[in-house]
């Protein structure tokens, strides 16, 4: 399995958010939290991606823990255990997050050459490669200003795919997207999983979720 969520439980400032929330992804496969707005699924993503701490339970990609209960107390995988695992998790987020004052094919290449160090013609050329497969060879040196919603967001895949994650979190992927564009999503994400990607999906969009996963998992008021 890529992703095993067990018994995760969250509280802020006293109010339970989750509560014994279990569930897996394997290799290949789609699977969509939907619930409304507050029901949970944010958290459950943060928590997954190492931004929130978990108050109990564990969870686990790739075979490495972020976090174990242990004999009742939490423990939680260091700065250099948590580098290695973000290695294999990507985020693709709802607003985004492109950077403002870089190109497409700039945005793409940053975390190549900044993070992994890898030189910058070899970063180029993957980065090329992988917006030429999302269609958008003919954007490489525009301006996110410049950009659609769709555009954005197929860059923002591209940004997270060139790193070769193995599992790929969507956050609320359809938001800003009209119809037609959330036909293409729906493209790219199942495009995703038939290259083995653990694919990962929170949205409320039942109509979208219906047509993207493999399954699906209702979230409300902090239960599944």
């Amino acid at each position: 399995m890529l992703l095993e969520v067990e018994g995760l439980c969250k509280s802020f400032k006293g109010t339970q958010v989750l509560k014994n929330i279990s569930f897996k992804v394997a290799q290949g496969e789609v699977v969509s939290l939907l619930g409304q707005s507050g029901a949970g699924k944010t958290t459950i993503i943060r928590c997954v991606t190492g931004l929130e701490k978990a108050d109990r339970g564990s969870i686990c990609i790739d075979g490495q823990y972020i976090c174990k209960e242990e004999n009742g107390a939490m423990s939680y995988a260091g700065k250099r255990e948590l580098y290695q695992i973000r290695r294999h998790l990507g985020m693709v987020f709802q607003s985004y997050h492109l950077f403002p004052h870089m190109t497409v094919l700039e945005n793409v290449t940053a975390a190549l050459i900044n993070v992994h160090k890898m030189p910058k013609a070899e970063a180029v050329a993957k980065a090329t490669r992988m917006l030429q497969s999302l269609g958008l060879e003919d954007k490489i040196n525009q301006m996110p200003f410049e950009l659609s919603g769709g555009q954005k967001q197929r860059v923002a895949i591209a940004r997270t795919c060139v790193v070769d994650p193995k599992l790929i979190c969507f956050d609320e992927p359809t938001a800003a997207l009209d119809p037609q564009t959330t036909g293409e999503m729906v493209k790219t994400i199942r495009k995703l999983a038939a290259q083995g990607k653990g694919i990962l999906v929170i949205s409320h969009d039942m109509p979208f979720v219906e047509k993207v996963s493999d399954r699906v998992l209702t979230v409300k008021a902090g239960t599944i």
